[in-house]
C-alpha cells in the first residue's frame, strides 16, 4: 500500500507508463469494480460498507480505534456477499452529493495521476488518460465504457455500491456525509457501538469546491449519469 501511494511520476512520463500498461490489460472489458473494502466488528456486530470516494479513509480508521473491542477485521466483499457472510450484523454506509463525489474523483485518480496505482486503474479502460480535462471525464462517463457495468469502483454509483445483485439494499443505515456526525450518533443509538469521528473530514472542507467546475452541460451530464443516486438519496447540485 506504501508503494501505491508515492508519486513516482509527472505528467511527461505518466503518459507513456499508462499507454505501456494498457497494451498489456485492454484484451477484456473491465467488470465492474464493486469487491470492496468493509470493515467488522464482530463484538458489535457491525459491519461499514464504505462507498469509495466517500470518507472510506475516515471509516477505517474508526474501525481502527475499535480495535480493543473486536474491531478492525478489513474483508473486500461484493454487496451480495455481505450479507451472505454477515446476515444479522448492523451494516452502514454513507453517501455522498454525486456531483461532488465526481469531481472528488477525477481531482485525485484522474488531474493526480502520477502512481502506479492510478495509472493500473486508468489503464483498463478505452479512453481514458492521465491528466485527461475534468469536461472530458465527465463526458466519458456517460459512454459505455463509463458506464456501471464497466466501472471502477471510485465512478461505480453510489447506489450499485449499496444495492444487491436483485437491486435490493442491504444497509440498515445510510447517512450523508454532509451531516456525518449525525449519522454517527444514529447508528450509536441504534446499536449501542461506540464510534470516534477521527477528525475532520476531508470532503467537508471542500463541500462547495465542487460547483464552480461544473458546467452546465458537465452538470446535466452528472445528473442524467447518476440519476439514481440523485433520486434515492434525495441530492440536488448544491
Amino acid at each position: 500500500m506504501k508503494f501505491r501511494s508515492r508519486r513516482l511520476l509527472n505528467k511527461q512520463s505518466a503518459g507513456p507508463v499508462c499507454r505501456v500498461m494498457r497494451t498489456a490489460r485492454l484484451s477484456v472489458k473491465p467488470k465492474r469494480d464493486d469487491r470492496v473494502e468493509r470493515f467488522v466488528n464482530r463484538r458489535a456486530n457491525l459491519v461499514a460498507a464504505p462507498v469509495p470516494k466517500v470518507a472510506s479513509r475516515t471509516v477505517k480508521q474508526m474501525f481502527v480505534g475499535m480495535r480493543e473491542t473486536g474491531g478492525d477485521i478489513e474483508e473486500h466483499l461484493t454487496p451480495d456477499e455481505i450479507r451472505q457472510t454477515y446476515p444479522t450484523a448492523f451494516v452502514f454506509s454513507f453517501v455522498r452529493n454525486p456531483w461532488a463525489r465526481v469531481y472528488s474523483c477525477w481531482k485525485d485518480k484522474i488531474d493526480d495521476a502520477v502512481t502506479p496505482g492510478k495509472l493500473s486503474i486508468i489503464s483498463r479502460f478505452h479512453h481514458l488518460y492521465p491528466f485527461m480535462p475534468f469536461e472530458e471525464f465527465v463526458e466519458w462517463l456517460e459512454t459505455e465504457d463509463g458506464s456501471d457495468a464497466h466501472a471502477d469502483r471510485h465512478w461505480l454509483s453510489q447506489t450499485a455500491h449499496l444495492s444487491s445483485s436483485l437491486g435490493q439494499s442491504f444497509c440498515d443505515f445510510i447517512g450523508r456525509i454532509e451531516a456525518f456526525d449525525d449519522g454517527l450518533r444514529e447508528i450509536q443509538r441504534r446499536t449501542g457501538a461506540t464510534l470516534s469521528s477521527t477528525g475532520a473530514l476531508n470532503v467537508q472542507n471542500r463541500s462547495e469546491s465542487y460547483v464552480r467546475v461544473f458546467s452546465p452541460r458537465a452538470k446535466r451530464i452528472i445528473g442524467q449519469r447518476y440519476g439514481n443516486d440523485i433520486e434515492t438519496f434525495g441530492y440536488q447540485f448544491n
